[in-house]
C-alpha cells in the first residue's frame, strides 16, 4: 500500500517551502539591486542604455518581489497553511490597530537608517559630482588604502582607540557607583531631587557646554582665570593646552552623561526583592555584602549590556563633544580622532569617497567589537545581550 502523509508532514514540507520561496524572492530582489548599481558604475555614463544594461537586473528584481507576494497570497490563502496561518490572520486582526501604530516607526527606521545605506558603496567608487553616486565608477579598495598609505592615519587610529578605551574605564563605573549610592539613601524625596539634579546636564547641549566651559576658562575673559589672576596665582588653561584635553574629556563626559546612566541601574535595583535585603540584614550581613552580594548581581544583566554596547563603539568616539570642545591648538593632534577625521575629509575637503570609506571601516571594526564583546561576556558570566 502507498504510504500517505500525515497533514503535520504536509504543513511542515508547505511551510518549508513558504519560508524558502520568501528567501528566493528577496536574494532576487537582492541580487537584481547589486547587479543594477554595478553595471551603471561600470558604464559609468548618464547616457546609458536602459534596455541594454538595466532591463535584466530590473526584472530580477520584480520577478523577485513577485515571488514573495505570491508566497504570502499562498500561506493565507491554501489550506495546507492554514493551521499557521489563521492564527496568524488573527493576531493580526485582532491587533491591527496596535500594528498601525508601530507602521510609522518602521517606515522612519526603514527611510533614515536603511535607505541611506545605499551611500556606502561611495566606499568603492572614484566619486564625481557630475557623475552622481550610481554612474561614478568603481575603483574597489583605492580608497581604503588611499587611507591607510597616509601617516595621519595610524595617529587617527591610535588617538581613537586611546580615548575610546580610557574613557569607558574611566566613565563606565561611575553611573553604577551614583545607583548604589542613591539607592542606600533613606530619603525617598531626597534621592528624587538629588538624582533630577545629576542627569539634567544630559539635557545640555556639547555647544552649550563648550560656551560655559569658555566663559569660565577662557584666559582672556573666564571667570575663573579672572578670579585666579585677581589672587595673583597661575591661569588654566584648560581649553587650548593639549596636556589639559583629555582631563577635559572625561570630566564633561562624567559631569554630563553619568546622572543619566543612573536611571537605567536605578531601574533595575528597583526590581530587587526587598526581601532578600530583610533576610540578610536578620544574618548579619552589612550594608557593603547586602551590595556586593544582592545588588550587584542582580542588576548584572543591566551591567553587562551596557558594557557590551560601550565596548562595541570604543572606536566611535563622541563626535559631538570632541567636535565641539576641539579648538585650534587641539584639532590636529589630541583631539583628532576618525570621526572628525572623517567630517574634515568629508565636509571640508569634499572628499566624500574617502569619508565613507573611512566610515565603513570604522563600523566594521565596532560591529566586530560588539560581537567579540557580547561573546567573551556570555561565556564569562553567562548574560549576554543576545
Amino acid at each position: 500500500m502507498q504510504a500517505v502523509a500525515s497533514p503535520n508532514s504536509s504543513s511542515r514540507t508547505a511551510m518549508l517551502g513558504f519560508k524558502m520561496s520568501l528567501l528566493l524572492g528577496g536574494l532576487m530582489m537582492v541580487g537584481g539591486g547589486i547587479w543594477y548599481v554595478a553595471i551603471t558604475g561600470i558604464v559609468g555614463s548618464k547616457k546609458w542604455d536602459f534596455m541594454q544594461y538595466g532591463l535584466g537586473s530590473a526584472v530580477l528584481a520584480a520577478a523577485g518581489a513577485l515571488v514573495i507576494v505570491l508566497a504570502l497570497i499562498a500561506f493565507f490563502t491554501m489550506p495546507v497553511f492554514k493551521p499557521v496561518s489563521v492564527p496568524v490572520r488573527k493576531d493580526l486582526l485582532r491587533d491591527k490597530f496596535l500594528y498601525l501604530m508601530i507602521l510609522p516607526g518602521i517606515l522612519t527606521v526603514f527611510v533614515f537608517s536603511y535607505m541611506p545605506m545605499y551611500g556606502i558603496v561611495l566606499a568603492f567608487k572614484d566619486y564625481k559630482i557630475k557623475s552622481g553616486i550610481m554612474f561614478s565608477q568603481w575603483c574597489g579598495l583605492e580608497n581604503f588604502s588611499r587611507f591607510f598609505q597616509r601617516s595621519v592615519a595610524k595617529d587617527v587610529i591610535l588617538n581613537t582607540l586611546f580615548i575610546g578605551v580610557t574613557q569607558l574605564l574611566i566613565t563606565f563605573p561611575v553611573p553604577i557607583i551614583l545607583a548604589l549610592l542613591l539607592n542606600e539613601l533613606k530619603s525617598n524625596k531626597f534621592r528624587r531631587v538629588t538624582q533630577s539634579i545629576i542627569y539634567l546636564p544630559h539635557f545640555i547641549s556639547w555647544i552649550i557646554m563648550f560656551s560655559l566651559l569658555f566663559s569660565l576658562f577662557s584666559i582672556t575673559s573666564g571667570a575663573v582665570n579672572r578670579l585666579l589672576m585677581s589672587v595673583g596665582l597661575p591661569t588654566i588653561d584648560l581649553l587650548s593646552n593639549p596636556d589639559n584635553f583629555y582631563g577635559m574629556l572625561y570630566g564633561t563626559s562624567i559631569w554630563k552623561e553619568a546622572g543619566w546612566g543612573t536611571i537605567i541601574y536605578m531601574a533595575a535595583i528597583a526590581g530587587v526583592d526587598q526581601e532578600m535585603y530583610e533576610a540578610a540584614h536578620l544574618d548579619g550581613a552589612t550594608k557593603w555584602q547586602q551590595c556586593i552580594y544582592i545588588t550587584l548581581p542582580a542588576i548584572a544583566f543591566a551591567v553587562t549590556t551596557m558594557l557590551i554596547l560601550s565596548v562595541g563603539s570604543v572606536l566611535g568616539a563622541n563626535f559631538d563633544q570632541i567636535m565641539n570642545l576641539r579648538t585650534d591648538a587641539t584639532r590636529s593632534t589630541v583631539a583628532q580622532v576618525i570621526d572628525t577625521y572623517i567630517y574634515d575629509m568629508g565636509v571640508d575637503k569634499g572628499e566624500y569617497d574617502l569619508s565613507t570609506a573611512i566610515g565603513l571601516f570604522q563600523q566594521v571594526v565596532n560591529c566586530i567589537l560588539l560581537f567579540s564583546s557580547n561573546f567573551v561576556v556570555k561565556k564569562m558570566s553567562g548574560e549576554g545581550f543576545f
